[in-house]
């Protein structure tokens, strides 16, 4: 009799410990055009495309989704997410970004931003990489303007994305993928301070603080990009004013500890603007600086990272969670029972 009492509760116990919630959460402020949207629908898909999560942004522009993950006890049936999965976000159709799951039981912030005059483009046949839409790290309230474009990206051949945003200094970037990628989104953000992202201002007489981003977190590295050609333009009265010459202008990368000189170069001049061009092999945090009598590192051309291939590992079999705690639990009411029976 007690062992049918034993190994009831065993049976009870083991439901409810299959049954804790594997969730992982996002939270952040919904933005269209660089203005916060309340009504948006927010969805969230995985690597299948296939809708895991959604909500509607409040009343405040902030949204909250909880996507779940796959229970792999249960290989049948597709409950969600597994570890390292991607997911993309969109906002009203339109994607924001995309990047890994975070843990689960974490509940993340992720502002979402889209625009409604990005242009599109089609994907490239063959694709070993992907770029995707672009989440931005910097806070809204400090991107004056920005603007996005969409397109494919070709091993070894340049795609030219332009920008057409009056009050933005950057008219094309030109970039020369290592990769071939479905369609990408090249984002250019002219800021009203400093980006949030660095430690300190950028050397000489700043004009212009950007952020250029290249689809998803941690695509836009010397590993996926060749080259990258960046066009820009100033006032030519801007440059005269504080008695500099077209070649005291240089635009200033931050590469993570410091701001470093790119090559730039004067390409043409009009009545009103002087036009220049840098080349970079990553993005982040830019400055266009005039740079006379100031001392700034230049920018080596980073190498593309090598990595040896890791022999895959061995699958294991995935026990139940919390079965460990069931076989103790059983243990423990079982040298009970004996002892009362004694």
């Amino acid at each position: 009799m007690k062992k049918c009492i034993l190994f009831f509760l065993v049976l009870l116990l083991i439901p409810s410990v299959q049954a804790m919630p594997s969730a992982t959460s996002y939270w952040g402020i919904v933005s269209i055009d660089g203005i916060t949207k309340s009504n948006a629908l927010v969805t969230v898909y995985d690597s299948s495309g296939i809708e895991v999560a959604s909500a509607t942004s409040l009343q405040d522009a902030t949204y909250q989704v909880t996507v779940k993950w796959d229970d792999l006890s249960t290989p049948a049936i597709d409950e969600g997410v597994v570890d390292n999965e991607m997911i993309t976000f969109k906002v009203d159709g339109k994607t924001a970004g995309s990047r890994a799951i975070d843990a689960k039981g974490t509940n993340n912030k992720l502002d979402l931003s889209v625009t409604d005059s990005s242009s599109s483009g089609g994907s490239s046949g063959g694709s070993s990489g992907g770029g995707g839409g672009v989440v931005s790290a910097e806070p809204y309230e400090n991107i004056m303007k920005k603007e996005s474009k969409d397109g494919p990206l070709a091993k070894d051949i340049s795609k030219t994305f332009s920008f057409t945003t009056p009050e933005l200094p950057v008219s094309q970037i030109a970039i020369t993928s290592n990769i071939n990628t479905e369609t990408i989104s090249v984002q250019v953000e002219l800021l009203k301070n400093r980006s949030t992202l660095v430690k300190e201002d950028a050397p000489g007489n700043v004009y212009e603080y950007l952020n250029i981003w290249a689809g998803t977190s941690g695509f836009a590295v010397p590993k996926n990009i060749k080259e990258a050609v960046v066009k820009f333009k100033l006032e030519s009265s801007r440059i005269t004013s504080k008695g500099l010459t077209d070649g005291d202008i240089a635009m200033l990368k931050w590469n993570g500890t410091q701001w470093v000189s790119l090559v730039t170069e004067k390409t043409n001049s009009d009545s009103k603007y002087t036009y220049f061009e840098s080349k970079t092999n990553a993005f982040s945090p830019f400055a266009i600086s005039g740079v006379k009598g100031t001392t700034v590192s230049t920018a080596v051309p980073e190498a593309a990272e090598v990595t040896a291939q890791k022999p895959e590992a061995t699958a294991t079999t995935k026990e139940a969670p919390g079965f460990g705690l069931v076989l103790a639990f059983a243990g423990l009411m079982a040298v009970v029972l004996r002892k009362r029976s004694n």
